[in-house]
């Protein structure tokens, strides 16, 4: 999946991920547009990290819990973006560091 629908990709007109993914749903594989919209790729769905950011290794008991000073994502979409960063990041750091709230068992 697309980790961020909101991203604007450069070389599509000032168009978000979740635009272009509504875009290429209309579109052949091997037309000309799909081809154009599959070179863009890298910016919607990156690569994963060699050592991706750990977040509730023991497992998470409710994915819907809205994790407070978050924006209003949930323990899942937490999680989902943890994945994108490597550990050791200021990010990284950061998602860990509110663990407790989606995982309790988690140290803190």
């Amino acid at each position: 999946g697309i980790p961020d629908l909101t991203v604007v990709v450069p070389e599509a007109g000032g168009q978000t991920c979740g635009q272009v993914l509504q875009l290429a749903a209309g579109h052949i594989n091997g037309d000309a547009l799909c081809n154009t919209i599959q070179a863009e790729q890298s910016t919607c769905c990156p690569s994963a990290p060699a050592d991706p950011c750990t977040f509730c290794d023991g497992g998470i008991p409710d994915l819907t819990v809205e994790v407070r000073d978050a924006g209003g994502q949930t323990c899942g979409e937490v999680q989902q973006l943890a994945a994108g960063h490597p550990n050791g990041d200021a990010i990284c750091d950061s998602i860990q560091a509110i663990e407790s709230t989606c995982c309790p068992s988690a140290p803190a």
